[in-house]
Parts: C-alpha cells; sequence; structure tokens
C-alpha cells in the first residue's frame, strides 16, 4: 500500500455516491453561530489527520495533503454539499447549522462512526465553552490542548498480524436482497430523494426488554429487522434473509485508540422458516451467529483482505482504469451482501456535553440500514430507506409495537448527503 489509506475510498468516488458520514446534533437552544464558527477552527487544529484535501497526480493516484485554510461553517440548505471543492475550502468535512441543529459531514474513508465522534465532541466542547461561558466536564473529550493518544494515528501492518485461522466459516447462501429497489435509484438521481426516519428509544425499558429476551442491541434490531422484511416479501422471493451487524475490530488488529475506519460485517443468516419463531428465539440465534464470528481470526482476515484489494489499486495504470478497479473489488459489494443492516458499536461518553445536546443522528449512504447513537438515557435510531411508500420502516414499527417496545418518532427528512468530488485536473 503506497498512500494514504485513507484516500483509497476516494478511487469509488463521484457524482451520485455518497460514501460520507452526516452526524444530526439537535441541541437544547438555538445555535451561536459565532460560537460554533470560532469553536471549529480551535477544534480542526487538534485533528490534523482530518485537515485534509485532495492531490491528484497526473499518474492517476489520490493522495491527501495537508488542508490549513479554515474549516467551513455554513448554513445547512438542500443543496448537497460537495466535500473536497472549493465551496468548503477543499475540506474533506465540513459543519452546518439550522436553527438548534448542527450537521457535521465527514468524507467516509477518514474515518467511521468511532473516529468521527473524536473531532465532533472536540468541536462541541469548544462550542459549549464559547456559547456557554463555561468549562463542562471534559471525560475522555479530545480537546485543543490534548495531547496525541499512544496509537491515535495508527495503522495495522498485515505482516505483523498472527496467522491463526478462524474457527468456523460464515454461511453466504443466497438470501433476499431488494434488487428492485436499487435499480429504481440508480435509473432516477441516485439517492437525492431518500428519506431516513428518526426514532427515540428509552434505554431503561429498551435494555429490560433485551436482556429478558437473550439479547443485546444489535441482536434485537437484527431480529426485528427480520420480522419487518418477513411482513414486506413474499416468502417466494424471500426464501431467506440476511442480516448484516457493523463489527468495530480496531482493537482485534492492535489498533484500539485509532481514528481509521476499521469495521467488518457480522453476517446472520435467517432462513425463511423462522418467521414464526418469537424474538427471544431469534435474538439466540442472532447472538450465537455473532460471537461465532467476533473472533479475531476473522477481523485479521478481513483486514487482509481490504489490504490486498486496496494495494490492488497502485498495480493499476491512469485513474479511470483505477477507479474501474477500485469499483469492481470494492467490500461494499463483497459477499456475503446483506439484506439489511445494524450499525451500531457501542455506547459513546459525551460528559458534560450531554446538558446541551437533545437528540443524536447518524445519516449515511445505504437501504435497510438502522443507524443507532445513544445519549444518557436515550437510544436513537436512524432508518434509511429508498423507497418513497417507506414500506419497510412502517413494518420495522409494527414490529416493535408487537412486542411492546415503546418509541417516539420525530418523522421523515431528506438525507442531502455530501458528495465527495475529485479535482478535475492534477497537479
Amino acid at each position: 500500500m503506497k498512500q494514504n489509506p485513507d484516500s483509497y475510498l476516494l478511487y469509488e468516488a463521484n457524482k451520485f455516491i455518497t460514501y460520507n458520514i452526516r452526524i444530526k446534533l439537535v441541541m437544547t437552544a438555538p445555535i451561536n453561530v459565532t460560537a460554533l464558527k470560532k469553536a471549529a477552527q480551535i477544534a480542526i487544529k487538534r485533528f490534523p489527520y482530518y485537515a485534509k484535501e485532495i492531490k491528484l497526480h497526473a499518474d492517476g493516484s489520490i493522495d491527501l495533503i495537508e488542508n490549513p485554510r479554515p474549516l467551513t461553517v455554513a448554513p445547512a440548505t438542500s443543496a448537497h454539499t460537495r466535500l473536497g471543492a472549493a465551496e468548503v475550502n477543499f475540506h474533506l468535512c465540513s459543519i452546518e447549522y439550522e436553527g438548534d441543529t448542527i450537521y457535521f459531514n465527514m468524507y467516509h474513508g477518514l474515518c467511521g462512526g468511532c473516529g468521527v465522534m473524536f473531532w465532533i465532541k472536540s468541536t462541541l466542547y469548544h462550542y459549549v465553552q464559547e456559547a456557554f461561558g463555561v468549562t463542562p466536564e471534559k471525560g475522555n473529550i479530545k480537546t485543543a490542548d490534548t495531547p496525541f493518544a499512544p496509537g491515535e494515528t495508527d495503522y495495522p501492518d498485515p505482516d505483523k498480524l498472527p496467522n491463526d485461522p478462524p474457527v468456523g466459516t460464515v454461511k453466504k447462501d443466497f438470501c433476499y436482497i431488494p434488487a428492485a429497489d436499487y435499480a429504481r435509484q440508480i435509473l432516477k438521481t441516485p439517492f437525492k430523494d431518500c428519506r431516513y426516519f428518526e426514532l427515540e428509544l428509552q434505554t431503561k425499558d429498551f435494555m429490560k426488554y433485551a436482556r429478558s429476551n437473550d439479547g443485546s442491541p444489535n441482536s434485537i434490531l437484527s431480529s426485528l429487522m427480520f420480522r419487518a422484511l418477513c411482513k414486506v416479501t413474499s416468502p417466494s422471493v424471500a426464501k431467506a434473509i440476511r442480516g448484516n451487524i457493523l463489527c468495530n475490530y480496531r482493537a482485534d488488529v492492535g489498533c484500539p485508540e485509532t481514528y481509521h475506519d476499521l469495521i467488518r460485517l457480522l453476517s446472520v443468516y435467517y432462513p425463511r422458516e423462522l418467521e414464526t419463531r418469537d424474538i427471544e428465539y431469534l435474538s439466540t440465534i442472532t447472538r450465537s451467529m455473532m460471537y461465532l464470528q467476533m473472533q479475531p481470526e476473522f477481523s485479521v482476515e478481513s483486514f487482509r483482505a481490504t489490504y490486498r484489494s486496496k494495494s490492488g489499486i497502485d498495480t493499476v495504470k491512469g485513474l479511470a482504469k483505477k477507479k474501474l478497479y477500485a469499483t469492481s473489488h470494492s467490500s461494499f459489494t463483497k459477499p456475503p451482501v446483506g439484506s439489511f443492516l445494524i450499525s451500531y458499536v457501542g455506547k459513546e461518553d459525551w460528559a458534560g456535553l450531554e446538558d446541551y445536546i437533545a437528540r443524536i443522528h447518524c445519516i449515511t449512504d445505504g437501504h435497510l440500514m438502522v443507524e443507532v447513537n445513544t445519549l444518557r438515557d436515550k437510544f436513537y435510531l436512524t432508518f434509511m430507506e429508498m423507497n418513497p411508500d417507506h414500506k419497510f420502516y412502517d413494518a420495522f414499527c409494527e414490529a416493535m409495537r408487537e412486542v411492546g417496545i415503546e418509541y417516539r418518532e420525530f418523522g421523515g427528512f431528506d438525507r442531502n448527503l455530501a458528495y465527495t468530488v475529485l479535482p478535475k485536473k492534477s497537479s
């Protein structure tokens, strides 16, 4: 691998692919724009690995170089922010605001949901200082004066990882894929008109339900999604359904504190005949499959495969050919492809910032995907669906009601995900 590992996902970027993260934070008070702009500049200096711009070389290779320009803080609009473009000072992250809400945009190659929180929590910490004149409890938040933690920028060395094979295999049989939904979006303007839906669950009640059904948040949500898809699909079409559950494997490859995006998927295969089983049974099946695949050996195997795939880009000459190689070898298309995805990698420590945050939601690219965030006493679910009739979302809510899980809805919203754009010319 010749380049900064954060740059390789850019070979898959074009106008309609939105491999980006958009974190929505609804605050308890209207946004103080002056304070937010000042806090943004203070915080970004702490994270030089995020303050990057794209450099396109004459041989077609893409690099990330230091970007000393101010970070863009602008009013939110209905337009798609173009990360890497002049309107955001060529940065790969930006901030928007509207009323009581702050949106943080980040190119996904720089980090995942864990890494992006380094930057967001730091920005919010300095924002609270500037807007309210107080110093909140810091906890593990990385502020402007926090030195780099050991391993914060580490990236695994495949040659130094063990070679022990995992025990067991992952079932890769056929499962239902909502192919028609994806096709409709490709024929339209892809992802532009997609919606997401926000749900709030009480942590105490949800965790009580999970424990009483041999479950964790991930296993319960996956089981509910399986039930939801059964409600909407025909058994002759969806003979089996696969749930993919996000797994943060940084610790498994020796980089527990890194900002880099080191994630893989745990795959749970549900034959359709499980449709009539109760949630406790489904959750038990789900957890057993999760435990099997949480072996560190699977993480090492996954990392090595990803590393080899990305390194292959270096062997191809010319940007067009590199992009074609990257797209055809994308990890997003590698089996086992799932029917749906649950993305929750654990509770974040917001320390003294909790008193200033009303809700948090993670908005991403995806279909039949549930992003999960938490605050002190709430779970916040963000449900992504392409269909304008949001039939899968309605079925998911129905599945929760059937088992007595109470929730609060905040409606559907346009995603307005950022695009990442490449320079038009090499330099």
